[in-house]
């Protein structure tokens, strides 16, 4: 199916995986892309012990990058919350800059600002 999007993305349906923090891991995102959607992994991917190290937290994130890269030729996503204070601004810097150091294909960029529930 051709559309803008997949087109955009260099995918085959427009299908985007969400990012559910620990559930999307590099496995299930290159499954989807290999299937022709766009798989998802976000910072918490392929964790399943909580940590409060910053730098673990991007070095997880990385090794997530990596295995999917391992996994499939295909485009995938990086899901990055961006624009929060405090602590949690370590964090999204931190998985930001491993992001553009691992080149990921896609960025999906969320602002807990601009999300209304």
């Amino acid at each position: 199916m051709k559309t803008r999007i997949t087109e955009l993305l260099g995918i085959k349906y427009p299908i985007v995986l969400a990012s559910m923090a620990w559930i999307t891991d590099a496995v299930l995102a290159s499954t989807v892309s290999e299937a022709g959607g766009l798989g998802t992994i976000g910072p918490n991917s392929g964790s399943d012990t909580v940590t409060t190290d910053v730098r673990e937290t991007g070095e997880r994130l990385r090794a997530e990058i990596r295995r999917c890269r391992s996994l499939t030729d295909r485009p995938f996503a990086v899901n990055f919350i961006v624009g929060v204070g405090g602590l949690d601004r370590e964090y999204s810097d931190c998985c930001v800059e491993v992001g553009i150091e691992e080149k990921v294909p896609v960025a999906i960029v969320i602002s807990p600002a601009s999300v209304t529930f």
